[in-house]
Parts: structure tokens; sequence; C-alpha cells
């Protein structure tokens, strides 16, 4: 009786220690964001394929059409371009993610500020 009442003490003991290291709440956090920190180069998240500041996004809606006339649903994605531009109005350089489309914009508004102002983009984001 002894060895059974061991026994079935410790697997409680088990069971409570597990379920405790399984539930213990929220992870650690090792690296706490800052106010003046950068958050495109601090982390490392997945991102859509989508323009920075055009909003550009891949076109899912399109076919293939074969020689025997089979239709295949295929991703037309968008040209997308890791470009760095120096900002004026916060003195540092800005890293984007932009469409050909969106850097031909940059370059037709005369500055990252200007494109920026135009499409609404929050530049100290990036």
């Amino acid at each position: 009786k002894e060895n059974n009442a061991t026994m079935r003490c410790f697997l409680l003991f088990a069971m409570v220690a597990s379920a405790a290291a399984f539930f213990a709440g929220t992870p650690l956090q090792t690296a706490s964001r800052q106010s003046g920190q950068r958050s495109s180069r601090s982390n490392m998240e997945m991102r859509a394929r989508v323009c920075d500041l055009l909003g550009k996004s891949p076109n899912r809606q399109a076919r293939v059409v074969t020689f025997s006339h089979t239709r295949n649903k295929k991703v037309q994605h968008v040209n997308l371009q890791k470009k760095r531009f120096y900002s004026d109005d916060l003195g540092r350089t800005v890293r984007l993610r932009l469409s050909t489309k969106g850097i031909k914009t940059v370059t037709k508004y005369g500055g990252v500020d200007a494109a920026a102002k135009k499409f609404g983009l929050d530049l100290t984001k990036f």
C-alpha cells in the first residue's frame, strides 16, 4: 500500500509540474522595443509582397493557357525592390520595399518625403 501511495503521489507531482511548465504564462521577451529603434531592421517578421508606397499587391486572378487550351492558375507577383532613400525630414536614410512603378513615382515627385506625403505614408516606421 505504501508503494502504491508513493507512486500516486509521484505521478500527481509530475503532472502538476508539467502542467505548470506548460502553462507558465507569457514567454520572456529578450529584446524590448524602444521608441527610437527602427522596427523594420530590429525584428524578423514576414511581410506581404506589397509595395510600401503604392500598395500594389500580387495579381491572383491570372491564368496560363497552354497549347491544348488547359487553363492553369498562376500568381503575377509585384516587381519589388529594396531601396534606400534619404529623407530630409527625418535626417536619415529610409529603407523601403517599392515596386518599380513606386520608384518612378518617388523620382517624379522629387524625393521620398514628397511622395510619402502625397500617398499618406509615415516614414518614421521604416
